[in-house]
């Protein structure tokens, strides 16, 4: 039961966020259940579709590495990508302690020009 509940999450999780193996130049015609222990940069979902079968393409800096979905380490490469992904993004758009503010540098640019009346 438990491992079925893990599948499906499994298969949630890609079905949201990996991305689409058709654009590949290849596909695996046979998978690892080898944990990979590279750090992943990337990895796509491969549907079934003869000669290629169902798999999890890691994406490393050494290559593309065919694993079995159903691994009970694939799901935790998977939501650790994602963890490590969005923390990268949220650090790289927050803001500086030292940057000037939106408000300030309207304010200090903002030139009021008033009509002028001719008596």
């Amino acid at each position: 039961m438990f491992k079925g509940v893990l599948v499906a999450i499994a298969l949630v999780v890609m079905a949201q966020y990996g991305s689409s193996a058709e654009n590949l130049d290849f596909c695996c015609t046979t998978v690892s259940r080898k944990q990979i222990t590279d750090p992943i940069i990337g990895y796509y979902t491969q549907r079934p579709n003869p000669p290629c079968v169902t798999a999890i393409i890691f994406q490393t800096e050494k290559g593309y590495f065919c694993s079995y979905l159903k691994s009970p380490w694939v799901l935790l490469k998977i939501r650790a990508f994602h963890n490590t992904t969005a923390r990268d993004a949220a650090l790289s758009t927050a803001p500086a302690s030292s940057t000037v503010s939106l408000l300030s540098i309207i304010t200090s640019t903002v030139v009021i020009l008033m009509p002028c009346s001719s008596h």
